[in-house]
C-alpha cells in the first residue's frame, strides 16, 4: 500500500511539472518525467508527447525504428513500441541507471505495448513475442 501511494505521489508530481514546468525555469526530476513517459503515459499519448519533443535536450528523443527488424512486420506496425523501447534504452543509459533488471523492465514494456497493438491478433501476438525475444537476446549489445 505504502508503495502504491508512493507511485502515486510520484506521477501526480511528474504530471503537474509537465503541465505547468514546460517552457519554464523550474527544476525538473529529468528520470521522473522519463519513467511516466514510458511506464505510466498511453502508447498514443507517448507518440504524442514524442512529437513534441519537450525537455529536448535533456531528454534523447531518437529513433532507429525497430533497429534490424522491420518497423510494420506483416503489416503490423511496430514503429510506436519501438519508439518508446529506444527512448527508454537512450534515456537510462543517459541517466546511468541501464542496468539489467532496469533494462528487463523496459522489455517487459516494450512487450506489453506490442501486445496492445495487436490487440486480438494471434499472428501479430507472435511477432511480438518473436521481437520481445530478440531485444532481450541482442538488445543489450
Amino acid at each position: 500500500m505504502r508503495a502504491m501511494l508512493k507511485k502515486f505521489v510520484v506521477t501526480a508530481a511528474v504530471a503537474a511539472a509537465l503541465v505547468t514546468g514546460t517552457g519554464t525555469a523550474q527544476a525538473v526530476d529529468i528520470p521522473a518525467v522519463t519513467d511516466t513517459y514510458i511506464f505510466h503515459t498511453s502508447l498514443s499519448s507517448f507518440v504524442q508527447t514524442r512529437n513534441a519533443k519537450p525537455y529536448d535536450g535533456q531528454l534523447d528523443w531518437s529513433s532507429d525504428g525497430c533497429s534490424n527488424s522491420p518497423d510494420n512486420p506483416f503489416g503490423f506496425n511496430f514503429l510506436p513500441a519501438c519508439y518508446r523501447h529506444d527512448f527508454g534504452y537512450r534515456n537510462y543509459k543517459k541517466q546511468s541507471r541501464f542496468t539489467e533488471p532496469n533494462r528487463k523492465t523496459i522489455d517487459d514494456n516494450f512487450y506489453t505495448d506490442l501486445k496492445n497493438i495487436c490487440g486480438s491478433n494471434v499472428a501479430c501476438k507472435g511477432t511480438a513475442w518473436t521481437y520481445y525475444q530478440a531485444v532481450r537476446q541482442f538488445g543489450n549489445s
